[in-house]
């Protein structure tokens, strides 16, 4: 049975694999997140004295490093939302049919087969499949998406084909 299915790549479901790809793959931790935040209140505590007490000298150090997370802050997170619109990505459909020992991709008419020999890594999200071609390019297998078969049949059908040392599981 060919397991089938079709995903549109949506903002919503782009811009969830960026920020998966940035936090488990790339592995940028959450800790970024928590020192941004304290390098911003930093920045306004020592903007605060700096105007009462004359401290230039720290406020243009913690004003550098604000800039300097600031950078793979906004790459991340806020760049990705914004480029959207323009990328290709906006309003593309995928169409995946699994086979046996490969599986097709379709897109604008145009067919392709990948073997999951070749695949890098997959991994399984509460809503997508992202299987990774290399280090840089992925699949997107939304789990709404599936025509002919369901979600669990092709986290089966990847696990036995990739086997446990490819295939993970994230819970989000």
């Amino acid at each position: 049975m060919d397991i089938i299915n079709t995903t549109h790549y949506d903002k919503e479901t782009v811009l969830r694999f960026q920020r998966f790809n940035a936090r488990i793959v790339k592995q940028v931790p959450w800790s970024t997140q928590a020192l941004f935040a304290f390098l911003v209140l930093s920045v306004l505590t020592g903007a605060f004295f700096a105007v009462r007490g004359g401290a230039w000298l720290y406020l243009a150090v913690l004003a550098l490093a604000l800039y300097l997370f600031a950078r793979r802050f906004y790459a991340i997170f806020i760049a990705p939302e914004k480029k959207f619109e323009q990328s290709s990505f906006a309003g593309l459909s995928q169409r995946y049919v699994f086979l046996k020992n490969s599986f097709t991709i379709s897109v604008n008419g145009k067919e392709e087969r990948a073997y999951y020999e070749r695949l890098f890594d997959v991994w399984e999200t509460p809503d997508a499949f992202y299987l990774y071609a290399n280090a840089r390019q992925a699949y997107i297998v939304s789990k709404a998406g599936f025509e002919q078969g369901t979600a669990e049949a092709l986290a089966k059908h990847l696990r036995a084909r990739m086997g446990e040392k490819k295939y993970k599981t994230v819970a989000r």
